[in-house]
């Protein structure tokens, strides 16, 4: 491969002498003088094209036709190992997956992310310390080797571990049990059940137009089902998701703090 690159760099050299060479001999080529054409010059009667044979081309035109024809198979390799030396310099290499979790950074990461699933971006950032470019280099490797999974729901991705733990309604709910105002809603609908959105303002101290906003985002999911009586609407868990409610919601607690910024 040195041999080749060696051998690269000498074919663009002597390409480069072989322009320089041309353009500096061509005005003393068989003692030519090239002057401009005034109106009152006879140009006389043009001449016929006369076909020359190549060999009969000056030394440095046959010798530059040479080089450029064999720039295209020397200059491809060259580009090659040149795009990959700089990839490589760049920091892009393949990862194996006994080194996935060689990078601190990286574990630390993963471990979050275990510990916290569906855990959103922002809160990756708040909870591990690392810096936001750093975070998204090791999501995509993570993501890549298959070690997580992104929720690409409404709003930010979740992330979960890729254990095959969770089902997709699973991670639906833990992503969005991560914001305080949610738990809260789901945990009073557990209680009582059919409640409006003033109702359920009243109980979180928020105003109605807020509980609503909260509502949307949930029903879009179909996490909270919707009824309506009369002018008045009233929400309730969908049953398909109570199983996994009273795994992650204590009922008896009176206080939980905010997990997210969302």
């Amino acid at each position: 491969m040195k041999r080749m690159i060696k051998c690269s760099l000498l074919l663009v050299i002597f390409v480069i002498c072989s322009c320089i060479y041309c353009s500096a001999a061509a005005p003393f080529i068989d003692d030519y003088v090239v002057e401009p054409v005034t109106p009152d010059m006879d140009t006389g009667t043009p001449l016929e094209t006369v076909q020359v044979d190549f060999w009969d081309l000056p030394p440095g035109i046959i010798l530059l036709a040479f080089a450029l024809s064999l720039s295209s198979f020397l200059g491809l390799p060259l580009e090659l190992i040149l795009s990959i030396k700089l990839c490589l310099y760049f920091g892009y290499h393949k990862l194996s997956k006994s080194e996935v979790f060689s990078n601190d950074a990286r574990d630390r990461i993963h471990d979050c992310i275990r510990e916290n699933p569906g855990i959103i971006f922002c809160d990756l950032v708040r909870m591990t310390g690392i810096n936001r470019g750093c975070i998204s280099y090791h999501l995509l490797i993570l993501k890549q080797m298959h070690k997580i999974t992104a929720l690409e729901s409404f709003g930010n991705p979740g992330y979960f571990e890729n254990s095959g733990m969770y089902t997709e309604a699973e991670k639906i709910l833990l992503k969005y049990i991560r914001n305080d105002k949610h738990y809260r809603i789901f945990r009073l609908l557990m209680k009582e059940p059919n409640l409006n959105r003033n109702s359920l303002g009243k109980h979180l101290g928020i105003s109605p137009s807020t509980v609503s906003w909260h509502i949307k985002r949930l029903c879009d999911e179909n996490l909270i089902l919707n009824k309506k009586t009369g002018r008045t609407v009233f929400y309730e868990i969908n049953p398909e998701i109570y199983q996994y409610l009273e795994k992650y919601i204590v009922l008896n607690e009176d206080t939980k703090s905010s997990l997210t910024s969302e």
